[in-house]
């Protein structure tokens, strides 16, 4: 069994990869003459006396390797966890580390923006990704086209032999086609939420400034209101104050003469004169 595959196995240093293998150390064995390291299988591979190292030649007896199996101060510079066996902190690394900053799978179509593995997920939405996939698909259909005209070309000779397989690349073109498509719509829905965000971001400062102009006209008004209640409370009672004056005033009598009034006096006294008595 050899040394450990990954697709990012880059992302290491290369005191982790063994020079036999090139892949990533397996149950690592250190030289003890020059301290580089193989894979435990890569070395029982060669049976000589006398291990030569890979990558500088330095020779080692066979007796004198050791094993670099068990070590307390590996430590992963991303994430701070710590490991006792460079095989699980290898493993750690290359799979498991949700800190690790690795490269875009779409590097290679315009996405080089280093990304923290955690937020992978997150990075796939964004508009320079959504570009590279859109790239990949453009790259797809150019060497579609070519196919299908080098298909067209010989079609007339074998047709029937390569009916199924042009059916099929034009399916696959068509369903690429609906991709771009789609992709085009995503990325321009992308551009005009990106625009209504921006100008949200600028309004809403506004916004929470009138917000708070109304909250201190309301608290203004309020405090108006509340000095006009006290003011009609004070009036009420002065009114109060007053009706019971009148009241007072109207109850008085002075010197014991009372004075009476009579409605409709001259009424009265004409029909009192024109009275006649009984004989």
């Amino acid at each position: 069994m050899v040394g450990i595959d990954a697709r990012n196995k880059q992302i290491l240093e290369t005191k982790y990869i063994c020079p036999v293998c090139s892949l990533i150390l397996r149950d690592p064995v250190q030289l003890t003459e020059c301290g580089h390291r193989q894979c435990q299988t890569c070395l029982n591979a060669e049976q000589e006396t006398i291990i030569k190292c890979r990558q500088c030649q330095s020779e080692t007896l066979r007796s004198d390797k050791h094993l670099d199996q068990s070590h307390s101060n590996l430590k992963c510079e991303y994430c701070g966890e710590q490991f006792n066996s460079v095989n699980r902190f290898n493993e750690h690394k290359v799979f498991e580390c949700q800190q690790l900053i690795i490269d875009c799978i779409l590097k290679d179509f315009g996405c080089n923006k280093p990304i923290i593995r955690a937020k992978v997920k997150d990075h796939y939405l964004t508009q320079q990704h959504q570009r590279a996939i859109l790239n990949v698909v453009r790259q797809l259909l150019s060497q579609l086209n070519d196919r299908q005209m080098v298909n067209d070309i010989s079609r007339t000779t074998t047709a029937g032999t390569l009916n199924p397989a042009v059916v099929q690349l034009e399916e696959l073109h068509e369903m690429l086609d609906i991709l771009v498509g789609s992709i085009e719509t995503l990325t321009n829905d992308e551009k005009h939420l990106t625009n209504e965000s921006l100008q949200m971001q600028i309004t809403l400062p506004t916004l929470i400034e009138e917000l708070s102009k109304v909250k201190l006209s309301i608290e203004e008004s309020n405090s108006f209101l509340e000095g006009v209640k006290h003011n009609q409370d004070i009036l009420n009672q002065d009114l109060s104050s007053l009706q019971e004056k009148i009241n007072d005033l109207q109850c008085i009598s002075y010197d014991g003469t009372l004075v009476w009034k009579i409605i409709n006096f001259q009424e009265k006294m004409s029909k009192l004169n024109s009275y006649s008595y009984p004989q």
